[in-house]
């Protein structure tokens, strides 16, 4: 065996001659890498491109090796994934934000110029080198790939990438906090959250006579009742209440601010908390398994006309969403439902409530949406000496955006569970990840840790302060919150680490829907630049 010449070119040889075994080698590493806290944030995913890059810089022989295709398929996996959860949130946002959408493209224009003829002109750097790094400013793994399909040295980009990408995430945290250490931050155009950021429940005590529609929040949705119980009687699901009376007791459900004003204009906090009796009243999170309820709004559930319940929250991923008639349900979101004791069997069994069912993947939809993903990246547009295509980046991405806004096409649901998405996600991205530093090591070896590198550097540093400041600049003048521009930022620069740091500087929903207004536009845009960066 080679190991056993205990000589470091041995080593690397059987790297090149059995790539499976390196490539998931480097993404056990990578990932161990990721976890590691640099400050305020982890590398993540990252940890594998720069394991990969050490592992491909050791000999000229291991990148080849790789198999052919697979990043490709992995990048196609992490692009449609990203797409079908993003898009229901672009497609709702494009209106209200239309504005800030367009300041951000003309950012990222503005900044891939910038990058262009600073690097081009003032330093001699190849378009190649400067369009990965430019993906490497905006940690867009969908551009890397297109930056690399458009250059004749795969290699190139990549360099420039693994330069940009920790340079990104460090100054982006910088203007984050300092954004987060502003404290007069004027919005006139957006001067609330419109939504809880978290949601809490309390019992009521009802000492004045109040209709219910003109309690504060109700005709908001910010409030809405799940129990009652008229004095001296029995606790009701609370389907639809008029008018409330001295005595009566009520749970809310809602924000923290929003149930104080509530309960104020009815009375006081009761010292009995209802959902402590459950004789007639039941209440428990139910997980939706059933795919000819996915893709339907709560009121198409019609769980009050079967069952005489309601649905208070829904918890997708990570998030409690307060229930509203019209929000639109997928696979694998726990519905809190509040239902009369003896219906808990039935409900459970008319929304699934199969964990087996979470992380089943739908093969005709997932396999459908890819190919047509595929299909409309294969176009292309030619330019002078650049060619524009949607490519195996952007295509499976812009697919998956608009199915996952239809969310269901008849009975073909093209939305994925949650943790399917997650998982499938994770595996694509890992897999490019690693297979491109894998690919690309030697070359970074030979070019980043020069003149050259330090060139590259400082054209990348420049062009992310300038990128960032643009887009706070943008978010300013169209008079969005300092929690939306945090939100704003994150999505722009595309990197969930940063979305993290932001969201620990400010508990606010306006950072979460700030980031999706901007996340999956970005990449497109960036992957537009990228390719008239390479034709430098």
């Amino acid at each position: 065996m080679c190991f056993a010449q205990g000589k470091g070119p041995a080593m690397w040889q059987f790297f090149a001659d059995n790539p499976w075994v390196t490539v998931f080698a480097v993404i056990t590493a990578g990932a161990l890498l990721g976890m590691v806290r640099f400050g305020p944030v982890k590398l993540g995913a990252a940890g594998v491109l720069f394991v990969g890059l050490f592992v491909g810089a050791l000999d000229p022989d291991i990148g080849p090796a790789v198999p052919a295709g697979v990043s490709a398929l992995g990048l196609a996996l992490y692009v449609y994934t990203v797409g079908l959860e993003s898009g229901p949130a672009f497609f709702r946002e494009l209106r209200g934000q239309l504005a800030v959408m367009a300041g951000a493209v003309v950012a990222l224009a503005l900044t891939a110029a910038v990058v262009g003829l600073v690097g081009h002109l003032g330093f001699g750097i190849s378009g190649p080198f400067l369009a990965g790094g430019y993906a490497g400013i905006g940690t867009t793994t969908p551009g890397l790939a297109a930056a690399q399909a458009a250059s004749d040295d795969p290699a190139q980009p990549a360099v420039g990438y693994a330069i940009g990408y920790p340079l990104a995430v460090v100054i982006t945290i910088v203007f984050v906090a300092a954004i987060a250490a502003r404290r007069t931050w004027r919005a006139r155009r957006d001067p609330d959250s419109g939504l809880p950021s978290k949601l809490v429940t309390r019992t009521v005590q009802v000492t004045r006579d109040a209709r219910w529609a003109e309690v504060p929040g109700v005709g908001g949705r910010r409030v809405l009742a799940t129990e009652y119980r008229p004095a001296g009687g029995e606790t009701i699901v609370a389907h639809t209440l008029d008018r409330l009376a001295p005595g009566d007791q009520v749970v809310l459900v809602g924000g923290e601010d929003d149930l104080q004003s509530a309960a104020a204009h009815l009375g006081v906090t009761a010292t009995h908390d209802l959902l402590e009796d459950r004789h007639t009243v039941d209440y428990r999170r139910i997980l939706l398994t059933d795919p000819a309820l996915a893709g339907h709004t709560i009121a198409e559930l019609g769980l009050e006309k079967r069952y005489g319940a309601v649905v208070s929250r829904v918890r997708r991923g990570d998030f409690d969403m307060l229930a509203h008639d019209d929000l639109v349900l997928q696979l694998d979101d726990r519905l809190r439902v509040v239902m009369p004791r003896e219906q808990s069997t039935a409900v459970s069994a008319y929304l699934g409530d199969t964990e087996t069912k979470v992380s089943e993947v739908n093969a005709v939809s997932l396999g459908l949406g890819l190919a047509l993903g595929f299909l409309i990246g294969i176009p292309s547009l030619t330019l002078g000496s650049t060619t524009l295509a949607l490519g195996t980046g952007a295509g499976p991405l812009v697919m998956g955006m608009i199915l996952g806004w239809r969310r269901r096409t008849g009975p073909l649901v093209w939305t994925l569970p949650t943790r399917a998405n997650l998982t499938l996600r994770q595996i694509g991205l890992l897999l490019f990840l690693a297979v491109v530093g894998l690919t690309s090591g030697y070359s970074f070896r030979q070019n980043a840790f020069s003149v050259f590198g330090l060139k590259l550097l400082a054209v990348l540093a420049i062009g992310a302060v300038v990128s960032y400041a643009l887009m706070i600049l943008v978010a300013r003048l169209l008079g969005q919150s300092r929690e939306r521009t945090m939100g704003l930022l994150s999505g722009y620069v595309g990197n969930p680490a940063i979305l993290a740091y932001a969201n620990g500087r400010a508990t606010d929903s306006r950072v979460n829907a700030g980031y999706s207004t901007l996340f999956a536009l970005a990449i497109l845009v960036k992957i537009v630049c990228i390719q008239l960066i390479v034709g430098l």
